[in-house]
């Protein structure tokens, strides 16, 4: 079952932001749900607004899902200008270089050229980091490095306390639990499941009959999907903590997120005076005509865009 908003943390430093007033825009064609009932976009907002955290959940490569989310962190802005951007879209380790571009000291070419970004980067998620850029707002490369859920992918989380203190500094705390919610823990298995050829385990063969590097096991995709997962959470905590007063806008894909599972479920755990709020964005080929009998419990509200051109899948 979702749970809705928390209280509020007491934070224990504060963070001067430089903010001006971000202009209005116009809102791109969504329809909006509270739970299963119509809403709408400003009521959405007033509502998250609250929060201290809000998670949006998308689907990577639906263009109207990403202008939805442009308009969202705008209108959060424009009611709070003490507001961050925290994004699985980047890594723990380029957080320096995320800074560096946002301050001004390197130019947007050696940013890329450094941090990494995702293919449909300048597409889907530069208008949000140049959101912040333009206002002087902190961005939070809030995910953990994909070499190290590779080694989780391949060898299990155990494999991780071989790994240098200071590679081991850009993940959460180890051991990290493997106590999933079960309704989490069934759409895992599902998901990761197909995989696996629903469950299979055979080793497979390369098309010359040798043998192909095996299939990562179903329970150590879990074990990767939880580094995400609890990375994510550990670097909202961490930032929450140093920066009194700021609200955060987590995006991330909405497997981790919805029904409050995946880093909302961790965030919980970690720090369970959090006000958390928790928006997932769904395209629709019928939209408008939407099917809202599974809204009730996937999040505090359901953004419903049209289908798009898919820009880059990750």
């Amino acid at each position: 079952m979702f749970k809705p908003m928390y209280c509020a943390l007491p934070f224990i430093a504060t963070l001067v932001l430089t903010a001006g007033s971000v202009a209005a825009q116009d809102t791109p064609p969504m329809a909006v749900y509270a739970a299963a009932s119509a809403s709408t976009f400003e009521a959405m907002i007033d509502k998250v607004s609250q929060a201290d955290v809000v998670f949006v959940g998308e689907e990577h490569d639906n263009g109207p899902g990403h202008e939805a989310e442009l308009a969202i962190l705008t209108a959060l802005v424009g009611k709070n200008a003490r507001t961050a951007l925290s994004m699985e879209m980047f890594e723990r380790d380029v957080q320096l270089v995320l800074d560096e571009y946002l301050s001004g000291a390197i130019t947007e070419s050696a940013f890329l050229q450094a941090s990494r970004p995702w293919p449909n980067y300048k597409t889907d998620y530069r208008p949000m980091v140049e959101l912040c850029r333009e206002h002087g707002l902190p961005v939070v490369a809030a995910n953990a490095p994909r070499r190290y859920v590779n080694i989780v992918s391949r060898k299990g989380q155990p494999a991780l306390q071989d790994l240098p203190r200071m590679s081991r500094s850009y993940l959460t705390p180890l051991p990290y639990s493997m106590e999933l919610p079960k309704g989490y823990d069934d759409a895992l298995n599902a998901v990761l499941g197909e995989a696996h050829g629903g469950g299979a385990t055979s080793t497979p063969t390369t098309s010359q009959g040798s043998a192909a590097p095996a299939m990562p096991s179903l329970d150590n995709m879990k074990q990767a999907q939880a580094l995400w997962d609890s990375t994510m959470a550990d670097s909202i905590v961490r930032f929450t903590r140093g920066h009194r007063g700021v609200h955060v806008m987590q995006v991330n894909g909405s497997m981790h997120s919805d029904h409050g599972f995946g880093i909302v479920d961790r965030l919980r755990h970690a720090a369970p005076r959090l006000k958390i709020a928790v928006v997932t964005i769904r395209p629709d080929a019928k939209y408008p005509n939407t099917d809202t009998s599974d809204f009730a419990d996937l999040a505090d509200f359901v953004v419903v865009t049209p289908v798009g051109a898919e820009h880059a899948k990750q």
